[in-house]
């Protein structure tokens, strides 16, 4: 009988912001108790990834110093498995779309970034961002052939996304996102004097604010009394996000109620939950919305646009609107806001529904997923000239050396 595998190498270089920091942050923890024997390893890219895990006797963070794209792919490409070899990894994790092509251990990948898949499609993307997307299209396909298994948040992604790249069935696996709901319901302090609707994502064309803006003047229309509306999230697409601004300015009078905060610590985004008379999510192109999970766990009634993998999260939850129709949007909002007994009538659904998701699942879960690939020998490498992709990335200073440079960073 073969040993459970016991040490993990969690590549987690292409996190910065938004899911793959909320992913890494929660679920490190989890598989550090549930498995307490292993050893986890975690390489990250950026600085408040690195930062905000939790450590443990059994967690290690490498901080690679902060990456940006081409250091991040020579990393993949270059260093990462090495680097895995020497540390004894028994199982390669990938937290993104790409994965070295010569690991000497089982590798998985989770496929997570919907924009990789739809090349931005529809979205008005200058042509610099098209032909990034298409070349991390044709990486994470390639990493589709190395990998043992690709890690899907949800059913639907992993539908449309393994239907999209050929990737065989029997490859695929669903692993969806937890919450912690006792840290969502502690009591903080209050962050705003008057009532507001709130809207919680990183910002990216598809994620629909400058939509929702033009709904919620709607909706102003209809209600006299209406709530404030409040945006939080980084700064991902400073097109848009101007998008988003000339949106807000074209409401006239209406602008002063319409808040774009920008990023808020992770740690104090609760605050905002908690204190919402409604929760509004948008966006039209999702791999799994992890902001339903906040709202529901905060008890705050939620309309959510109405895409496959939104019914899939928050059920009977939410109430739906079309993402594309900024009335439709308008009236769902309006259906909460003036009806007496559907907001508390949507908290109970959504308290049920909460339940089903845990990061203490999630954890287990991918346990069971790292030990069956651990079973199988490892795949043969794939060469990138196999699909056509270059050989050679951009020269310059190797992630390890910066590693070196900056010793003192790394944990």
């Amino acid at each position: 009988m073969e040993a459970p595998p016991k040490r993990f190498w969690i590549d987690g270089s292409m996190a910065r912001r938004g899911g793959g920091f909320t992913y890494l942050v929660n679920v490190i923890p989890e598989l550090s108790r549930l498995a307490p024997d292993a050893k986890f390893l975690i390489a990250a890219g950026d600085e408040q990834v690195a930062d905000s895990i939790p450590r443990s006797d059994n967690v290690e963070v490498r901080f690679l110093g902060q990456l940006g794209l081409r250091d991040r792919l020579r990393f993949t490409y270059r260093q990462a498995a090495r680097q895995a070899a020497e540390w004894g990894a028994d199982v390669y994790f990938s937290a993104g779309e790409m994965a070295p092509l010569n690991a000497s251990c089982p590798t998985l990948a989770a496929f997570r970034n919907p924009n990789v898949f739809t090349l931005g499609k529809g979205q008005g993307l200058p042509l610099k961002q098209q032909v990034r997307l298409r070349a991390l299209n044709r990486l994470a396909r390639l990493s589709a052939r190395r990998c043992d298994r690709i890690l899907f948040v949800s059913e639907d992604s992993a539908r449309w996304i393994g239907d999209s790249i050929g990737l065989p069935e029997n490859k695929r696996r669903v692993v969806h996102h937890g919450i912690n709901v006792p840290r969502w319901s502690d009591q903080v302090k209050p962050v705003r004097e008057r009532a507001f609707i709130l809207s919680v994502s990183s910002i990216y064309p598809y994620k629909n604010y400058v939509r929702l803006i033009r709904a919620y003047a709607e909706l102003a229309r209809r209600l006299p009394d209406v709530p404030e509306l409040v945006i939080v999230g980084d700064n991902q697409d400073p097109a848009y996000a101007s998008k988003m601004e000339k949106a807000r300015a074209e409401t006239g009078d209406l602008a002063e109620m319409i808040h774009i905060l920008g990023e808020v610590p992770y740690r104090d985004v609760k605050a905002f939950y908690q204190e919402a008379s409604l929760f509004v999510f948008p966006s039209h192109l999702e791999t799994f919305g992890h902001p339903l999970l906040e709202a529901m766990a905060s008890e705050v009634p939620l309309v959510a646009a109405d895409i496959p993998v939104f019914r899939e999260i928050a059920g009977d939850a939410a109430i739906y609107g079309d993402p594309f129709d900024e009335r439709s949007m308008a009236t769902a909002m309006e259906d909460v806001l003036t009806s007496i007994s559907a907001p508390t009538a949507m908290v109970k659904r959504g308290r049920h529904r909460v339940a089903q998701f845990s990061w203490e699942r999630s954890a287990r879960s991918l346990l069971t997923l790292f030990a069956e690939v651990a079973v199988k020998s490892p795949s043969p490498a794939v060469s990138p000239r196999a699909i056509g992709f270059p050989t050679t990335l951009n020269p310059g200073p190797s992630v390890g050396s910066r590693m070196r440079v900056r010793a003192g960073r790394t944990h």
